[in-house]
């Protein structure tokens, strides 16, 4: 079960109608899904023309979907106001820059939104060999790619921290993990209502975790980052969907 099969999975089964996609670029995963209200934020949307009639034709509704070009944190900077008319946030999937502060910022905003039912979802969480796992701030540039071994243009980047980073963190207010498919799905789930909700970064914290190499990871994925198999997508679609109608 990919990303867009889960999500649209929960869509399907609860009264959600709050979808927010951080990193849509070129739409693949975004225009797919059926939710009432859809809001997609990218520095640069590349979403081919034949793409957004495709999906326009097939779900009429993405008509009504809202795009915002800009980055992750302006928009949660600037768009607080969007944010509290829409009530709250549903499904939240970050698959912007692949690395580990920004990837941590996306989660961390939109916990102050979230359906204390909800779920977040974090793409490229259990990358699929070092070259992939290259920790950058952007893509990797022509001139890094030449010295990574191993490349074979799969760029997961070190979104994992972010999991490992939150697990640490808040143990007793958050359920979080990865699920091992689609390059590795990272969940997190509220454990109750979150009255607190000053989500800012821990900078010790994060420095501690900033030092781990994706072969530490790999030594002990289940200990490191909560891997769970597959089949888990399912255990977490029947606990969301669970008398949510």
């Amino acid at each position: 079960m990919n990303r867009i099969q889960l999500i649209q999975e929960i869509f399907s089964k609860t009264d959600f109608t709050n979808y927010l996609e951080i990193g849509c670029q070129k739409g693949k995963s975004f225009l797919p899904i059926k939710a009432k209200n859809k809001t997609a934020v990218d520095p640069l949307f590349k979403i081919p023309i034949r793409r957004r009639l495709k999906w326009l034709i097939k779900w009429p509704s993405n008509r009504k979907n809202r795009y915002f070009q800009e980055e992750s944190d302006n928009f949660f900077a600037k768009r607080k106001e969007y944010l509290r008319q829409l009530g709250h946030l549903d499904i939240v999937l970050v698959d912007g820059l692949h690395n580990f502060r920004t990837s941590l910022n996306d989660v961390l905003n939109s916990l102050n939104y979230l359906n204390p039912k909800g779920l977040i979802l974090m793409h490229d969480c259990y990358p699929p060999n070092a070259a992939a796992a290259y920790p950058s701030e952007f893509f990797p540039s022509d001139e890094e790619i030449k010295n990574i071994e191993g490349w074979a243009d799969e760029w997961c980047g070190d979104v994992w921290k972010s999991v490992v980073y939150l697990i640490r963190k808040y143990p007793d207010t958050l359920e979080v993990g990865v699920i091992n498919t689609d390059y590795g799905l990272g969940f997190v789930m509220p454990k109750s209502a979150m009255k607190e909700r000053d989500f800012r970064i821990d900078e010790k914290l994060f420095a501690e975790i900033d030092k781990l190499t994706y072969e530490d990871m790999m030594k002990d994925p289940k200990g490191t980052i909560n891997l769970k198999e597959a089949g888990h997508a399912e255990k977490i679609i029947s606990k969301i969907t669970s008398g949510s109608k």
